[in-house]
Parts: C-alpha cells; structure tokens; sequence
C-alpha cells in the first residue's frame, strides 16, 4: 500500500494542533488524524498524545502477532482518552483539553480496512468516481442534520458547527465509533480535519484524488487555504492497492 500525507497550519492560526500518525507492518496498515482542542498550545498537546499512544499500543500488539483490529481500536482509544483525561485533570493550564480522532487500521491479509472515530475529523471513501464519507460528525450541526432540522448545507455554515459532541480526553470514558470496509481495486481512503472539509466539498476531494491520485493532498490544503484556511489543514491519502512507500510533503 502507498500513501501520501501532509499539514499545514492554515492562513489564520499561528500553530498547528493538528497530528497524525502514518504506520506499516507486515501484515497492517495504521493511519490516524487527530484535532486538538483547549487553551494555549492545549490542543496540540491531546491531538500529540492521542496519536503516538496509538501508535506505541499498535507497536506493542503487533509484537504479539496478528491482532483483533476493532478490539485493538477501541483499546488503543480509551487508552489515549484516558492519558488525555488524565494530562488535562493533574495539570491547570490543560484543562479541558481534548481531541478528534478518525483512525484506520487496514489488514492487508484479509483487505479489509477497519475505521474507528470520535469527533469531526473524517475518513471518506474513494473509488474513480465515487465517494463516501464513513465516519459520522461528532457536533451539535450534525444532531440536527440527523433530526431534519437543518439540511447538511444549512450544516456548513451554521454558526455553531464547531460545537463538538464527543472528544477524546474530554470525559474520562469514550465511544467510539468502528466501521468496516471491504476493500476492492482503486479504493482509496482520504482521511482529514475539518480544516479541510470545512472549505472544501466531497465534489473536489473526488475531483483531485480521481485525477492525480494520492499526490493530490497538497493541492488539497492549497485549495483550503485558498477558500479561507481559518484552521489547520491535515490530510492523509492511503492507496489500498499500490505497493509502495509511504510519502510526506
């Protein structure tokens, strides 16, 4: 499998609280994108603890040999919203710190990819000229979306539409949500921080994953940022089917 992945800070804020984590085994693919929230330098802070305790609990369980991935997701979850619950209850500058998380944990063995989510950062879908959004908003807009209250483009520019309803670290437990994807040729899956999807629309992501591939996530951040870049922008582009490296900016 080959990806390719990037973030950027965006035209408005000074830093990035933004994180990911890009990881292969022999028989596994981990990818995760999380969006931090809180005070100062707070927000990075969670979104940096949530993915490398990911990322060390996916290292200390593949060491065991094949694992039960949606065990493994839910797992490795709680354990990041408990070490962020844990940093932002000891510590008084990190109060009420907390984080996205939208992770993916492919077995290449049996080609199926397994999703696991809190918050609104998202995974979509994409194959030629098809996309799917998998994951479900974690935020006040997308409760009434669901109620038929809004329509989703009432949902885009609502004023509370940052207003998030679960979180990593923002309780002391957490659900989260797994989804489970059967993956044929030319399937990709695009990961993101609403940075992205807050400026850009399901039409362009399939527009420029369809036409250049994986390497189409800094034109994606550029056409973020062009659109207003209020926030930090992160992307990941896994091609599930090329054999390849992993690729940054």
């Amino acid at each position: 499998m080959k990806s390719y992945y990037g973030t950027n800070s965006g035209k408005v804020r000074n830093n990035n609280e933004d994180n990911l984590v890009v990881f292969e085994s022999d028989n596994y693919y981990l990818c995760a994108v999380a969006d931090g929230m809180g005070g100062h330098k707070a927000g990075e802070i969670a979104s940096n603890i949530a993915v490398n305790t990911i990322k060390k609990y996916f290292i200390s369980e593949i060491e065991k040999g094949k694992i039960k991935v949606p065990k493994f997701i839910i797992e490795s979850a709680n354990l990041a919203n408990k070490t962020v619950y844990d940093q932002a209850i000891n510590n008084e500058e990190y109060n009420g710190m907390g984080t996205t998380i939208t992770m993916s944990v492919i077995d290449k063995d049996e080609k199926i990819a397994y999703i696991g989510n809190v918050g609104d950062s998202r995974t979509y879908l994409i194959n030629d000229n098809y996309i799917k959004q998998i994951t479900d908003d974690h935020t006040f807009v997308q409760e009434l979306v669901k109620k038929g209250e809004i329509t989703n483009a009432e949902a885009r520019k609502h004023s509370e539409r940052n207003v998030i309803t679960r979180a990593i670290g923002s309780e002391s437990d957490i659900v989260i949500d797994i989804f489970e994807i059967e993956l044929k040729d030319n399937d990709k899956l695009l990961l993101c921080s609403d940075g992205l999807t807050n400026h850009i629309t399901d039409n362009d992501m399939l527009y420029y994953v369809s036409k250049f591939g994986i390497n189409c996530v800094d034109m994606l951040i550029n056409l973020a940022n062009e659109n207003g870049g209020t926030d930090n922008i992160t992307v990941i582009i896994i091609d599930t089917t090329d054999r390849g490296e992993i690729n940054d900016r």
